[in-house]
Formats: structure tokens, C-alpha cells, sequence
């Protein structure tokens, strides 16, 4: 999500600029006078517009810079030195590079100044969510998923739990698939929120990435070390760390879907109307451990994928372009919505919850697809062993 707050005034008007006069020499010489170039006109300022990544953040969360860019007359932009202030410190406090932390609950103005222009974005700072490393009692009974954030153990904790990025990804999530499809996940809650659990792991960054294709196993047993495994539970982890080579993992019908959080620059729940890296390639998982996509289906590839539609969220070949869409089964033939008895119809799986009414169209814009370019198609580690007979949903 970005914020723009943009001021701007009239710009002087700018001097005329003479036209170029050509004259011949007199005399024997026959020398013509060279033609002079004409005078350059610099750019004049005629305003100031902040980006912000987000409006709001978390007590003792930063805010990545804001950015103060330049208008000017001729239509260009750029980069600003600006003076940056807020209006209550005890609020959120700025910087002289415009990165912004959160102090206390509440909204502060940051201004950025530069020259006679100044602008302003309203940042709303509230207090961080409880953090919690078990699994907290559930608001409803039956299948659900349940989110993990885990850190490898000599890894920086960036909060993502605390600061509502896990939350906020999974709105985000919600949200697209209510407009793609009519669903949504059944996800786990405690208290009306999000029941987001904390995981510290027992192995290092390296020796995380050092198990390969194994490394969702890893997780989901120190997941089960640590809080158990429910039978009637998929669990859905953003891992913040890395898998060589790959954006996520999950075994086909497994207990768990892992998303590795280092491959990509992509922001983590950055804008509940917005999809990104993080976001596709955990429905893409959860997909896998639904089942999906099935040997049967007319469409299908190697690996569990889709080869027909590069828009497809289960597409994985390597033509790697920046694709402006991401759809589930666009022709519903192959995994989701088909209706064959004969082949799996992860519409039918107990994860889903059903809209009244089927698709909706909601009253903001339909949620965004941003993908950066590098990160189409999902790069995936799903494991095949599991095809066998699926159990009843």
C-alpha cells in the first residue's frame, strides 16, 4: 500500500524563451555566424508528495523511510532532502531520513518540508498484539488452519506476529479469494482475531535451508514439539528464513504449508486489499495440502501444477514474466469448482467456507495482484508422496 499526500502551488511563470536568428557574414570572407544553441530553461518546483508504505504501525515498530519526491513544471519527479517533523513525538517519532517508529497509541502528522513546500501523511500508531507460542482455545470446532510465524534460532524476530503483518496477510488472502472464488479459509480464531502462534526454532538459518525439500517437515515438527499437531489443524507458516531455490513448500495433503519469507523483497501483509509474493504463494501451498492439483486433471504437470493458463495459480513453468492477474482454475476444469466424481475437487475440501450467495463483489475495489517481476510463476517445493486416496472431506 502506498500513501501519496501531495501539495503543490502555481508555478511562476517562466521566461520566454527568443527564437534562434540566423545571419550571414558581409565582406570576401563568406563565413556564416554558427547558429547558437538555445538557452536551457531549468525545471521550476511546483510541489512536494510523500509516499508512505502504510498508514498506520505499532508501538516500537519502524516504518521504512518516507519518501519526500519533487513536482515539477514539466511534468518530471524527484527525490527530495526534506526536513521531516512530527506533529506529536510521544506518538511517532521521525528521523532525519523520514523513518518513522512508533512510540504510543494514537495519530501524529508527519511533515515533510523542503524549501517553500511542505506535505503531510497521518499515521496511526496502536498498541502491538499479544504474542502467544501455543495454540490459544478455539472460537469455533472443526477443520481449521492455524498460523505460525517461526524464526530460525539466530535470526532477528521482526515482530511479524506482534505488528499485525501475519494478520493482515491473511485478511488480504480472505479478501481475494471471497472476489475469486466465493471462499474463504476456515482459519483458526481466538477471541474474534486471528489466533497467530510464535515459533522460535531450535536450528539455525543455514541449517534450515540445509534440509532441502525437508524443511517444511522440520517445521511442523518443532511445531508439534512445542504445542502438538491437531488432527482436525492445517498449519500455515511464514518462516523467516530461506529454502534454496524456492518460496514455499508443502507435502500433498500434509499437516502443513511453509512460505520461506527471504525469497523475495516483497512486503509481508502490507495491504489487506493487496496480494503479493507472500500471500499467492500461500494459497499455492495450502492448495497442495488440499490436494491439489490431481494426476487426473486435464491440465496437469509434473510436480502437482497446472501447465495450460500462465495466469494460474498453480502455473509453474519457467517463463518468468511479470503477470498483471492471479486466478484459481480460471476454466474450472482442472482442480477447483470441475464437479467430477472422478477426479479431486478441492472445492469439496473441508478447509473452505462457502460465501452466502457464492462470489461477492465487494464495496472497495476488488483486491490488487501485485506480483513483482521474478517472483511469477511461484517457484514451489511440494512433495508427491502423498497421492494417494484422499480422506473424506
Amino acid at each position: 500500500m502506498t500513501i501519496r499526500r501531495t501539495h503543490r502551488i502555481p508555478a511562476a511563470l517562466l521566461p520566454l524563451v527568443t527564437g534562434l536568428c540566423l545571419s550571414c557574414g558581409g565582406g570576401d570572407s563568406g563565413n556564416a555566424v554558427t547558429p547558437q544553441a538555445p538557452e536551457a530553461v531549468a525545471r521550476q518546483l511546483t510541489g512536494l508528495e510523500i509516499v508512505a508504505p502504510r498508514a498506520s504501525l505499532r508501538i516500537g515498530q519502524t516504518l521504512a523511510p518516507l519518501v519526500a519526491y519533487g513536482l515539477y513544471d514539466n511534468g518530471t519527479t524527484g527525490t527530495l532532502a526534506a526536513s521531516w517533523s512530527s506533529s506529536d513525538e510521544a506518538v511517532a517519532s521521525v528521523d532525519a531520513e523520514g523513518v518513522v517508529t512508533g512510540e504510543g497509541a494514537g495519530s501524529a502528522e508527519i511533515t515533510a518540508s523542503f524549501e517553500m513546500f511542505s506535505s503531510s501523511v497521518v499515521l496511526e500508531v496502536s498498541e502491538p498484539d499479544d504474542r502467544s507460542t501455543r495454540d490459544r482455545p478455539d472460537d469455533f470446532e472443526g477443520p481449521q488452519i492455524h498460523a505460525v510465524y517461526a524464526v530460525p534460532s539466530d535470526r532477528e524476530d521482526r515482530n511479524l506476529d506482534r505488528w499485525g503483518d501475519v494478520a493482515t496477510s491473511f485478511e488480504a488472502i480472505q479478501n481475494w479469494l471471497a472476489e475469486e472464488i466465493g471462499y474463504r479459509l476456515k482459519l483458526d480464531t481466538y477471541g474474534g482475531e486471528l489466533d497467530v502462534s510464535f515459533l522460535r526454532v531450535s536450528f539455525t538459518h543455514q541449517e534450515g535451508d540445509g534440509q532441502a525439500g525437508g524443511l517444511v517437515h522440520g517445521l511442523t515438527d518443532e511445531i508439534e514439539a512445542a504445542m502438538g499437531l491437531d488432527p482436525d489443524k492445517i498449519y500455515a507458516i511464514y518462516y523467516d528464513g530461506r529454502q534454496a531455490g524456492v518460496c514455499g513448500s508443502a507435502p500433498f495433503g500434509g499437516p502443513g504449508a511453509a512460505v520461506y519469507l527471504s525469497c523475495s523483497d516483497a512486503t509481508l501483509g502490507a495491504d489487506p486489499d493487496e496480494i503479493s509474493t507472500f500471500e499467492a504463494v500461500m494459497v499455492h501451498e495450502l492448495l497442495h495440502v488440499f490436494r491439489a492439483v490431481d494426476p487426473c486433471a486435464p491440465n496437469h504437470i509434473p510436480g502437482s501444477h497446472v501447465g495450460d493458463d500462465p495466469a494460474d495459480l498453480m502455473y509453474t513453468k519457467q517463463d518468468r514474466v511479470q503477470r498483471p492477474e492471479a486466478v484459481i482454475d480460471r476454466g474450472r476444469d482442472d482442480y477447483f469448482g470441475h464437479g467430477r466424481s472422478d477426479c479431486l475437487d478441492t472445492a469439496r475440501s473441508r478447509w473452505w467456507e462457502p460465501l452466502p450467495g457464492g462470489r461477492v463483489a465487494r464495496l472497495s475495489l476488488a483486491p490488487r495482484v501485485r506480483i513483482p517481476a521474478g517472483d511469477w510463476p511461484i517457484r514451489c517445493g511440494v512433495e508427491e508422496e502423498e497421492h494417494a486416496e484422499p480422506p473424506p472431506d
